[in-house]
This record gives C-alpha cells, sequence and structure tokens, in this order.
C-alpha cells in the first residue's frame, strides 16, 4: 500500500513545496538527455518532471518510543519536477552538527537520484542541492548526483534556487535583529526550522491519530540533536509548547553559528535563507 496523500506526510516529508513556483512544461524524457551546457541540465531539472515511490525508515537509532506494526503506513509517493525533488530529497538529509536528524529519508534520497539519472546522463555532470539557513550553518541538508569533475578540466555552472517548502523567515529576522540583535535572528531561524520540521497543525492531527509513535520518535531525536533540555514531545497535545522547546535550544546552536561569522545582526538577517534550496549544475567537457 502506498499512501500519497495523508496528514502524516505533512509531518514526515518535511516540506511542502509550492507547485506555483516552478512552471512544469515538459514530462521527464524516456531516454537520458546527453551532458550539455550546465544551463540545459539545469532547464531541465526545473521543467521535467517524475513520479518516485519510496518508504520511509524511521527506526535506524533507538528511542523510547515503541515502533508501529502497519509498515503500510511508511510507504509514500512524491510528484513534482526533478528540482522540486531535489530540494525535498536535500531538506530530508539534514543534518545537525554532521549528525543526521534521521535517516526516515534516506528512501526517497535514493528515489530522487535514480529519477534524475533518468532523465540526465551524469558522466559529465554534477548536480549539487544545498539547504543551508545561513552562511556556515551547523544546520545543513545535501544530495548530491553524479561524479566530482577532474581537477584540471573547465567546469562551466548553472544555478536553481528552489523553495525549501519551510518557512522563509528572513523578514522576521530583519525584525528581530532591529530589536534584539543576533539573537534575536537566531530566534527567527530556530522557528522557521521547527515550524517546517513540526507544522503546528499536522502534527497535533498525527500525533492525535494512528502516528501518534512516529511523532513522538521524531520529537524524541529532534531533542538529541537540538539538545533540548528535558523533553520536548508534545504532552497532551500540546505542539506549541513543544516546538518552542525545540526552538529554542536550536536558537542556541544559531546564535553560536552566526557569531562565528562576526557579522552584525542586520547582515546576519539579510543572509538567512531558510526557505529556499540552491542547487548548482556543474557540466566538464
Amino acid at each position: 500500500m502506498v499512501v500519497t496523500s495523508t496528514v502524516l506526510d505533512g509531518v514526515f516529508c518535511l516540506l511542502l513545496i509550492s507547485a506555483a513556483v516552478v512552471t512544469v512544461t515538459t514530462a521527464t524524457p524516456r531516454e537520458p538527455a546527453g551532458e550539455g551546457r550546465a544551463a540545459d541540465v539545469a532547464s531541465t531539472l526545473a521543467t521535467s518532471t517524475a513520479t518516485v515511490n519510496y518508504t520511509l525508515t524511521p527506526r535506524t537509532e533507538l528511542t523510547d518510543v515503541e515502533e508501529p506494526e502497519d509498515d503500510d503506513a511508511f510507504g509514500r509517493t512524491a510528484h513534482g519536477t526533478l528540482a522540486e525533488l531535489l530540494a525535498r530529497a536535500a531538506v530530508g538529509e539534514l543534518t545537525v552538527g554532521g549528525r543526521p536528524l534521521s535517516y526516515e529519508r534516506a528512501g526517497l534520497s535514493r528515489a530522487v537520484v535514480r529519477a534524475v539519472e533518468a532523465a540526465v546522463r551524469t558522466n559529465n555532470t554534477r548536480i549539487t542541492a544545498v539547504w543551508r539557513p545561513y552562511p556556515n550553518a551547523s544546520v545543513t541538508g545535501r544530495i548530491a548526483v553524479g561524479g566530482r569533475p577532474p581537477p584540471d578540466v573547465s567546469v562551466h555552472a548553472a544555478t536553481l534556487t528552489v523553495p525549501s517548502g519551510l518557512p522563509a523567515t528572513r523578514a522576521d529576522a530583519r525584525t528581530a535583529a532591529a530589536t534584539n540583535g543576533i539573537p534575536g535572528v537566531a530566534d527567527a531561524v530556530a522557528a522557521g526550522v521547527v515550524e517546517g520540521l513540526f507544522p503546528p497543525t499536522r502534527t497535533r492531527q498525527a500525533a492525535g491519530g494512528r502516528a501518534s509513535s512516529l511523532v513522538r520518535h521524531r520529537y524524541r531525536l529532534a531533542e538529541r540533536r537540538f539538545g533540548a533540555d528535558g523533553r520536548a514531545t508534545p504532552a497532551d497535545g500540546d505542539v506549541n509548547e513543544a516546538n518552542d522547546r525545540l526552538a529554542a535550544a536550536l536558537s542556541e546552536r544559531v546564535a553560536r553559528d552566526l557569531r562565528g561569522s562576526n557579522a552584525s545582526a542586520s547582515v546576519a538577517a539579510e543572509r538567512v535563507g531558510v526557505g529556499h534550496v540552491r542547487i548548482v549544475v556543474r557540466t566538464w567537457p
């Protein structure tokens, strides 16, 4: 059984990419396109669509939460442009201080890589999708397709910017920078990240249904990675309070990163990019 649209998708897909941002004009070609210029490959990513099936694998790290017996609940289907799928996979590979938040999205990453390789020959092409909420962030996500270019060849590059599915927080960061400096910017970034990972309404609904154990498991992992003091897992469905605790812990990490850049609060706010993923295409002869 494959679940294509459920409340649980809103929690465990990590993001909901807006279909209006990239206009879909073609279908994925049956045979991979040739290596071509970087701009041509980028155009293929932005306009070719694909549907991928995958399975969530949430239990590669133990918590005190029991695993649900209904394995069918883990089946997923994702559809979109190749660029959108790469963005989804990049955020799904989120790491905190170099440690994965979880491995549950590994199946999606593998499926997206296969879909891209079916559309573009990657012998002389490397495609990298990176979600980085601010420069030098210790919280980031990344996926790559294709090998690295040789060190002695000319490389051509093209860049795409695709919505990450997490809230755009730059405006909030600007306001916070003016009133509370670096800590304010960190609060804005952390709140956006946590809201994207645990959308309050969908998380509240999922926590009250058959997915409740999966929700608790995911909160447990986030507690560990963000360094939350005590349990942030929703008690009696209070998702807002749980998210506030996670955001407070994450904000401390973000503030350390921002201070390490030696940038002013206003400059740090302008560099915030929670809401997008950057895709770079590199090609060579």
